[in-house]
């Protein structure tokens, strides 16, 4: 396990860090602003699903773009179209400009996804790659600990300079508003970003070489993304209109289970080299399921708690594991395609399910229609768990003498 990356990595890190200061904020306080602009909970599944139904319906024009000028530069177009959706969305008066804001943003997230992982693969190598989707992944976590941490005192900041309520609609703008300067920020670092001077692949934009592997590693991300675009996204409004907590209980509550992440995947390497990465990855997420099941129907707060805690960690332990064994399973020409048409798989079902999720919380009770809601999401997971298991784990067994090189999806 070495930390020794090249500049262009750390500037990239650098960026990762500040996008994800930028999606904690966000994400805290999205639902709560949708509602406060006086949109229903189907409005909400709408603005939730349109940025990965815009990202899965890119995603293929994106990977002919960072073939035709390089990663680096779809990086950086990426960030700036983020940017500008992250301040229409701050600045919406309503559902077209919530629309607007959710449409660029995704654009610029299907530019990001399918660059990020090639550009770091580009700039390492075997030795380094788990240990540099770990860090990734670390740091866009760790920074979610920071920004739910701060960012659910925002509200309460303003409202106290502007007397103001905190769940007001401008209390709940200040908070996106500090959203996109974060993106901002971000754009410093991408900016120095550059071609990696590897040959750019021949051939047509789509092709893939190895489709049986790819398709081995897009389906269980598939399932993942069905169950976790039902809830994940309305873990917030679950919370908060099940216990009553206040937005800066809520924001050190969702920073703690950041942090929790972020420790459980710096040492997710660790329990590559002991198990392997595949045994590593079924291990983690399917010990996530009991904490699943508790976070959706315990009756106490600090039961859910608890659970939030730990089944987000162990979940998400297993993502740059995934990540990296896939950039080195597949041939560097199909990286991109790979990223895109996992993008694609993950966010529809993500897409369908949040807005599903959307309906089914509009025409049930509350607490009623997130027991059937966290149903799906659990019976989703456990079928991506046995998929990874009878299609990738039993694979590897049959077709290697140490299983060691497969790994799973994130929620």
């Amino acid at each position: 396990m070495t930390w020794r990356f090249s500049r262009q990595l750390w500037l990239y890190l650098a960026s990762a860090f500040t996008f994800g200061l930028a999606q904690a904020f966000a994400a805290l306080f999205l639902n709560f602003y949708l509602r406060a602009l006086g949109l229903g909970a189907e409005w909400q599944g709408l603005v939730n699903a349109l940025p990965a139904l815009t990202l899965a319906a890119l995603s293929l024009p994106a990977v002919a773009l960072a073939r035709r000028i390089s990663n680096a530069r779809t990086i950086q177009i990426g960030s700036v179209l983020s940017l500008v959706g992250a301040a229409l969305l701050a600045l919406a008066g309503g559902p077209l400009g919530a629309i607007a804001g959710a449409l660029v943003q995704g654009a610029g997230a299907a530019l990001l996804v399918v660059s990020g992982s090639p550009f770091m693969a580009n700039h390492s190598d075997e030795k380094s790659r788990v240990t540099l989707f770990s860090v990734q992944s670390a740091l866009m976590t760790g920074a979610g600990f920071l920004g739910n941490l701060l960012g659910g005192r925002v509200p309460e900041l303003y409202a106290a300079a502007t007397a103001t309520a905190p769940d007001g609609l401008s209390a709940l703008r200040a908070a996106l508003v500090v959203s996109a300067a974060f993106q901002l920020a971000g754009l410093v670092p991408v900016l120095f970003l550059r071609p990696s001077g590897k040959p750019r692949p021949q051939g047509r934009s789509f092709a893939v070489r190895d489709r049986a592997t790819m398709a081995r590693l897009v389906a269980p991300n598939v399932l993942v993304g069905l169950g976790a675009g039902a809830t994940i996204p309305f873990l917030n409004v679950f919370i908060e209109g099940k216990f009553h907590v206040d937005y800066a209980s809520l924001g050190t509550l969702f920073a703690w289970t950041s942090l929790a992440t972020a420790v459980t995947v710096l040492v997710q390497p660790l329990l590559v080299r002991r198990l392997g990465q595949l045994p590593a990855v079924l291990v983690v997420q399917a010990a996530s399921l009991p904490f699943l099941a508790v976070l959706g129907f315990a009756p106490a707060l600090w039961m859910v708690s608890a659970a939030l805690f730990t089944r987000g960690a162990l979940m998400n332990a297993a993502g740059p594991v995934y990540s990296a064994y896939a950039m080195t399973a597949l041939p560097d020409e199909d990286r991109p395609m790979y990223s895109a048409v996992n993008t694609i798989a993950w966010d529809l079902g993500w897409a369908a399910s949040s807005l599903l999720s959307g309906v089914v919380r509009g025409v049930l009770p509350f607490d009623v229609a997130f027991r059937v809601l966290f149903g799906w999401t659990i019976l989703m997971y456990a079928g991506s768990v046995l998929a990874i298991y009878l299609g990738l784990y039993r694979r590897a067994r049959r077709t290697s003498p140490t299983p060691r090189a497969a790994g799973g999806g994130v929620d």
